[in-house]
């Protein structure tokens, strides 16, 4: 496997910044490696939750704020725990499909917030892919996917990295 195509865009969409230090730190980490070999990004959009509201209208508050950051245009894939589920190869094999596309110029990688997507008001998805049957807070996701991202780059281009 090669990685042909370093055009293509991604950006993994967030609900909230991220919170902790460490996280900030380790994400930083994964973006500069990843960023040696293509173009992502992380954009992490402000919520601002009232405990009044119920789950439900928090959800699709955040389900609206996702949407003003994705179009037609974007290949747009949800994270969530109901979706297709990948091994390491398995998903280094997804993503080359992805980066090697020439229809595609943006994958837009999404993260509910913490109630998730109300998937009746975000239906620009093309797919959906999970990163586990557990759930992960919404804040630990991100290193899991940055972390899943470098191996694939790694698998990808024959490097060491991944042990199999």
């Amino acid at each position: 496997m090669t990685l042909y195509f370093y055009k293509m865009k991604i950006e993994l969409i967030c609900i909230e910044k991220t919170k902790k230090i460490e996280y900030k730190n380790i994400i930083q980490d994964y973006l500069k490696r990843i960023n040696k070999k293509l173009d992502l990004t992380v954009k992490e959009i402000p919520f601002v939750n009232s405990k009044k509201q119920a789950k439900e209208s928090i959800s699709i508050k955040q389900t609206n704020l996702i949407k003003r950051y994705i179009n037609d245009k974007d290949y747009v894939v949800l994270l969530d725990e109901g979706g297709k589920s990948f091994s390491s190869i398995d998903f280094s094999k997804w993503i080359n499909l992805k980066i090697s596309s020439r229809d595609i110029k943006y994958l837009k990688l999404i993260i509910g917030g913490p109630y998730g997507f109300n998937k009746k008001h975000l239906n620009l998805f093309n797919e959906e892919i999970s990163f586990s049957k557990m759930t992960f807070s919404h804040q630990m996701i991100r290193i899991f996917v940055l972390e899943q991202i470098y191996r694939s780059l790694k698998i990808i281009n024959n490097e060491p990295y991944h042990n199999e």
